[in-house]
């Protein structure tokens, strides 16, 4: 026995250490990042000699990051509940339909999610060209539903499978259409699922780069700006900009959690 519980304290070390090192090369970077964000100095370093809120307040000024930050915001909130819209329908579809080519269908239907962002960039542009649409919000967001539906589908359809189905059938049996029965008694049920379809949608839309690249020529987002940026200078405005990008994503992260919205292994994580 002694000797079975020093091999299971030693695996579980390992095991702990192993994703110690692992977090720690996750957010390290991030961390850093953060910091360098609050320097009230003129260049990046780290650690700071002098902590503020200059750069912050000059990207809030600034016209440039301005527009790149109302159109970031702009297509991500037009992007997020059309994504949810559309990703409902298709997990719907998928768990109540036949069971015939369902695989095959929600392969293709996640495929984005596989494909290179770069290969998806490409065929994106040439949609765009054809169709006299480039550097427009409407190609960003129509390339941004694109990646950000799988989110959806895989998340809401997680919800759908835990969904225990005797609730619907007993409020229709009550009277209630089928309709009202969805309406009423499953969506409240698999809220988690789509508060988690779109804070990950809209997250998606905003930080998307690569796709975006292809589409863009003036009118940037907030990452296109981050780029641009960096190919001309190094300041500490773009630790700023990825330091906003970092508490927000990390706020929707952790709302996201906080209220136990992950649906995983038969139940919900709470």
């Amino acid at each position: 026995m002694t000797g079975a519980q020093n091999r299971e304290d030693a695996r579980g070390w390992v095991t702990g250490s192993v994703a110690v090192v692992t977090l720690a090369f996750l957010l390290l970077p991030q961390i850093i990042l953060l910091v360098e964000s609050f320097t009230a100095d003129s260049y990046l370093a780290f650690p700071p000699t002098r902590y503020g809120l200059r750069w912050y307040a000059f990207i809030l000024s600034d016209d440039d990051w301005l527009d790149a930050l109302r159109r970031s915001l702009l297509v991500a909130a037009i992007v997020t509940p059309v994504t949810l819209l559309l990703g409902l329908m298709a997990a719907y579809a998928l768990d109540r339909g036949p069971p015939r080519g369902r695989r095959t269908i929600f392969t293709l239907l996640i495929a984005p999610m596989i494909l290179p962002h770069v290969v998806l960039g490409l065929a994106q542009f040439q949609v765009v060209f054809w169709s006299h649409m480039q550097d427009t919000v409407t190609a960003y967001v129509l390339a941004h539903v694109t990646i950000a539906l799988p989110y959806a589908i895989i998340t809401i359809g997680a919800s759908l499978q835990v969904f225990d189905r005797r609730l619907e059938e007993a409020a229709q049996s009550l009277g209630a259409a089928p309709w009202r029965a969805a309406f009423h008694v499953m969506l409240p049920v698999i809220r988690p699922g789509l508060v988690a379809a779109t804070i990950f949608s809209f997250i998606t839309s905003f930080d998307e780069f690569i796709i975006t690249y292809f589409l863009s020529t003036r009118r940037v987002t907030v990452p296109i700006q981050i780029f641009n940026s960096l190919s001309f200078q190094l300041d500490p405005s773009i630790a700023a900009i990825s330091g906003l990008t970092l508490m927000l994503t990390i706020g929707l992260t952790g709302f996201l959690m906080a209220g136990g919205q992950i649906a995983s292994g038969g139940r919900i994580l709470r």
